[in-house]
C-alpha cells in the first residue's frame, strides 16, 4: 500500500516532443534538467515560472542568453515577485503573474492563461520534483484546456527517495509524502471554487518590458 502511494505521487510520462516546456519554479534542479530538454530539442520554447527567492540566480542557469531579472523586479514589492520567463529564439519575454496563498495552483491558473493567450500551443511538458507530479496532474486536469496534450516529467535529482522501494524509512522522504497527500486533499476541495471565479476574474499575467 506504501508503495503505490509513492507510485501514484511520482509517477512520469515518457518524454515526446512538444510546443512548450513550462517548469514550476522551485529547485534549480528542475530548471536545469528543462534546460536540458530544450537544448535536445524536446520543444522550440521554455517557459520558466520564477519565484522570489530565485530572479537573484537565475542568470546562473547557464542559458546561451541571459536577463536582469533582478533589476526589471526593482519597483515591485519583494513579496509581489514571481515572473514567467519565456526563453523562445534566443531571447526572453517577462510577465509578471500574481503571488497567492497556493503556489502551485496560482502557477498553474496562470498558465492556463498564457496557453489561452496562445491558441497556436497544443502540447506540453510540465518539469516539476517527483511527489509534486500528482498534484500538478490534479491542477491541469481542471485549469488547462482538455485539447492540450500534457506530459509530466519529474528533475531526476529531485526523484523523492534514492531506493523507492524502502521510502517510508527515510524520516523527511515520508514527512514529505504526508505533506504532499495533505495538500492533495485540500486541493480536491478548493479546486472546483477556483475554476468558478475564473469566469469573473481578470486576468492574472501582465507583461514586463526590459529596462
Amino acid at each position: 500500500m506504501l508503495q503505490f502511494i509513492f507510485n501514484w505521487l511520482v509517477r512520469t510520462d515518457p518524454a515526446a516532443h512538444a510546443d512548450t516546456i513550462f517548469v514550476l519554479a522551485g529547485h534549480k534542479s528542475r530548471k536545469v534538467f528543462a534546460i536540458g530538454l530544450l537544448r535536445q530539442g524536446t520543444a522550440p520554447r521554455l517557459l520558466f515560472s520564477v519565484g522570489r527567492f530565485e530572479i537573484r540566480r537565475f542568470p546562473e542557469l547557464g542559458l546561451p542568453q541571459t536577463i536582469d531579472l533582478l533589476q526589471m523586479a526593482q519597483s515591485i514589492p519583494p513579496p509581489q515577485r514571481h515572473f514567467f520567463v519565456l526563453f523562445e529564439n534566443q531571447q526572453f519575454a517577462v510577465q509578471r503573474i500574481p503571488v497567492r496563498a497556493l503556489g502551485t495552483l496560482s502557477e498553474i491558473d496562470a498558465l492556463s492563461d498564457w496557453l489561452g493567450a496562445r491558441p497556436g500551443v497544443s502540447s506540453l511538458i510540465v518539469v516539476s520534483s517527483g511527489p509534486h507530479l500528482r498534484r500538478l496532474r490534479i491542477c491541469c486536469r481542471v485549469l488547462i484546456p482538455r485539447n492540450i496534450q500534457i506530459a509530466f516529467l519529474a528533475a531526476p535529482e529531485e526523484n523523492a527517495a534514492p531506493d523507492q522501494r524502502n521510502w517510508w524509512k527515510d524520516v523527511s522522504i515520508r514527512k514529505m509524502v504526508l505533506a504532499e497527500c495533505f495538500k492533495i486533499a485540500c486541493y480536491l476541495v478548493f479546486l472546483p471554487l477556483w475554476k468558478l471565479a475564473r469566469s469573473w476574474r481578470s486576468k492574472t499575467i501582465s507583461s514586463i518590458a526590459p529596462n
